[in-house]
């Protein structure tokens, strides 16, 4: 039975992550500052894959949140992932893994692309509200690249688009569109309110993928794929925040109106994995349809209210 050690295994993608390998016969472990483990310090996470000997490891670990999250604290985003990444990478080579998964945001392509083609990754700079998020991952790609030029060693980068399910981040400043959003129009019906403001234009394209989806799309390339090259995650599916807000605004039941504040920033205009490589690769596509998806988000949320 193969060992996989999941960084940030507690988190919202990494429990989800850690549980479909069990689901699929791995024997697995997890570590995060929630096990007290802070991978930032070499010596730490060193220590655990010498205790554990894992024979793979998945990096979920991230300080991660929305665009006013990032805005916010640029610096923390930008050193904490970089220091993660670099460090759960070195121990792993050093401990001789045999096979290391990134995971990494479709915000490192560049900002102006629309359809998000492997090819054209290195194509231009990224948006300037997630590049202190989306670098840090785009050099532990560098760094992995570096490390199979001289050593061999195994890795293969996986980029998601935005994720939502439940035990999403649904606080107003961490959480991505779709979770603050939720979190809006659920409080609004709770108190009866008219109206909800939505940041932007509300159209930008974005796509969505259930958390579920991705931790299986993730168990399935760590078994199926094996090269440097980066490989796309997603359904090639989006919608407008605008449209993404009625579907909420449906499922919750609410029947105010949205006001859009123009004044906040939009992003990037289109963010659209292109996923022809994924189903050559794979032959797996998400199973979870956008409205099924947050069907379940909203149920969760609200039972987590009660």
């Amino acid at each position: 039975m193969e060992k996989v050690l999941v960084g940030g295994g507690l988190g919202f993608l990494g429990a989800n992550v850690a549980s479909k390998f069990k689901e699929t016969g791995y024997k697995v472990d997890v570590c995060s500052r929630r096990t007290g483990v802070d991978i930032r310090e070499y010596a730490q996470i060193n220590n655990v894959l010498k205790e554990l000997k894992p024979d793979i490891v998945v990096n979920c670990a991230a300080h991660v949140g929305g665009i006013a999250y990032n805005a916010k604290c640029p610096v923390a985003i930008y050193e904490d992932n970089l220091i993660i990444g670099f460090n759960l990478l070195k121990a792993s080579v050093e401990n001789k893994v045999l096979k290391f998964v990134n995971i990494m945001p479709n915000c490192t392509y560049p900002g102006i692309a629309q359809i998000y083609q492997e090819d054209m990754w290195w194509d231009g700079s990224m948006h300037p509200t997630v590049l202190t998020y989306g670098m840090p991952r785009k050099a532990l790609w560098v760094q992995a690249w570096a490390y199979k030029m001289e050593h061999e060693f195994n890795s293969i980068h996986l980029v998601l688009p935005n994720l939502y399910g439940p035990r999403d981040h649904f606080d107003i400043v961490r959480s991505h569109a779709l979770g603050a959003l939720i979190t809006k129009i659920v409080d609004a019906k709770l108190k009866n309110e008219q109206t909800v403001e939505i940041w932007g234009t509300g159209a930008p394209v974005r796509e969505w993928m259930y958390v579920e989806d991705a931790a299986e799309g993730i168990v399935v390339a760590t078994e199926k794929y094996n090269e440097i090259d980066i490989l796309n995650l997603g359904s090639e599916k989006g919608c407008t925040i605008k449209e993404l807000a009625e579907i909420i605004k449906d499922e919750v039941g609410w029947n105010g109106k949205f006001i859009f504040n123009t004044q906040r920033p939009d992003g990037a205009p289109r963010k659209i994995l292109d996923v022809a490589k994924m189903k050559n690769e794979l032959n797996w596509a998400p199973p979870t349809g956008l409205k099924e998806g947050i069907r379940k988000t909203v149920t969760w949320y609200m039972d987590s209210l009660k």
